[in-house]
C-alpha cells in the first residue's frame, strides 16, 4: 500500500512566467522518460518542462530534471514537494513560458516548488496497491477449496469458465505468492501481469 498523487493540472502565474503543473501515476523510470518526452513535444513552444519523480514504492528510484533552468532551481524543488507529500509512483512535470521578467535562483525555486505543492493540493492524494494477475486453472473438485483460500489472501476471482476443468484469473496484493497458495492442491498459477489498482478508504 503506498499513497500517490491523483493525475491533474494545475496552473500558477509569477511575475507574467506562466507554470503549468501536470501530475502523473508512474511505474518506473521508462514511463517517466516516455511521458516527458511526450510533453516536451506537445509544449514544444514553452520556455522549459522540467520533471521530478518518485517512481517506486520504497522513494529508492528518484529523480529530477532541470530543461534548462539553473541549476537545482526547477526540478529537485518540484522532486521535494513530491517526497514532502510523501507520495509514491508520482510524477510531476511544471511546464514554463516565460513572461518577461526574471525571477531570479530563489524565486524559480520558489515558483517551482509552489507549483508542484499546489497541484498536489489541488488534485488530491489517493491510496493505492500493486497487484499481481494470475492464470489459473484447476480440476472442478479442487476448486471450491482453491478459490476459498485465494478470497482469503485478499485475492479476487475474474472470468471464471468451467469445462472438464476450471480456469480463471486472480487478481492478489503483491506481497500474496499466490504460487505458494494453490501448489497444496497440486495446481499451478501463472502469472501473467502486474497492474497498480487504488484502494477503497
Amino acid at each position: 500500500m503506498f499513497t500517490t498523487v491523483n493525475t491533474g493540472k494545475y496552473e500558477l502565474t509569477v511575475k507574467k512566467s506562466i507554470f503549468i503543473a501536470l501530475s502523473f501515476v508512474v511505474d518506473g523510470k521508462d514511463e517517466v522518460k516516455s511521458i516527458s518526452a511526450e510533453l516536451k513535444k506537445k509544449y514544444s513552444d514553452a520556455t522549459h518542462v522540467c520533471v521530478g519523480f518518485i517512481s517506486d514504492e520504497k522513494g529508492d528510484e528518484f529523480g529530477y530534471d532541470d530543461d534548462g533552468e539553473p541549476s537545482g532551481t526547477a526540478g529537485k524543488p518540484i522532486y521535494s514537494a513530491i517526497e514532502a507529500a510523501d507520495l509514491r509512483h508520482t510524477m510531476i512535470a511544471v511546464v514554463r513560458y516565460f513572461g518577461g521578467i526574471k525571477l531570479g535562483a530563489g524565486g524559480l525555486t520558489r515558483a517551482y516548488r509552489q507549483a508542484a505543492s499546489e497541484l498536489i493540493t489541488s488534485v488530491g492524494i489517493s491510496k493505492r496497491e500493486r497487484f499481481s494477475e494470475y492464470k489459473v486453472e484447476c480440476d472442478t473438485a479442487a476448486y471450491k477449496s482453491v478459490s476459498s483460500v485465494l478470497k482469503s489472501g485478499g485475492c479476487t476471482l475474474d472470468k471464471i469458465v468451467f469445462n472438464d476443468k476450471v480456469s480463471f484469473t486472480a487478481r492478489c496484493p503483491s506481497p500474496v505468492d499466490i504460487e505458494k497458495l494453490v501448489i497444496q492442491f497440486g495446481v499451478k498459477a501463472v502469472k501473467t501481469g502486474e497492474v497498480i489498482s487504488e484502494t477503497e478508504e
